[in-house]
């Protein structure tokens, strides 16, 4: 899903790591592509997806929460949301582009949690910065 982003924070140890905040939402992730230089405390348009490096297993929660809850000081997150055909809405909408999802159709509709490697954020090309 396509947002706009702000930049909270750029590592500078690990280059691709960058905190950002959308809709009051705020979370850490990898910059997978990022074609121009970022700054703090300004905007840009992202795409968020997410990683996984193993099997993902997505299970069903009574709890009716979206969020993006971190796991320690590491980049992988708990997702939790109501799951769509290629989509989670966590308080922000995250894109399958895996088709993990495909697997998991009797839980449409429902509260989920998935756990992931971690957020990818992917800085779109526009012709101005908000």
């Amino acid at each position: 899903m396509n947002y706009i982003a702000l930049v909270k924070r750029l590592d500078p140890l690990i280059e691709e790591e960058v905190t950002i905040e959308i809709n009051g939402v705020e979370f850490t992730g990898f910059a997978s592509i990022c074609p121009y230089e970022i700054e703090i405390g300004k905007s840009y348009p992202v795409f968020i997806g997410f990683t996984v490096l193993e099997d993902l297993k997505i299970y069903e929660i009574r709890e009716e929460k979206k969020e993006l809850e971190r796991i320690a000081s590491s980049y992988e997150y708990y997702i939790r949301g109501v799951l769509h055909e290629d989509t989670i809405d966590a308080g922000i909408v995250l894109t399958d582009e895996d088709d993990y999802f495909s697997e998991y159709t009797e839980l449409i509709g429902r509260n989920v949690e998935m756990k992931v490697a971690r957020i990818s954020i992917d800085f779109l090309r526009a012709s101005t910065h908000l």
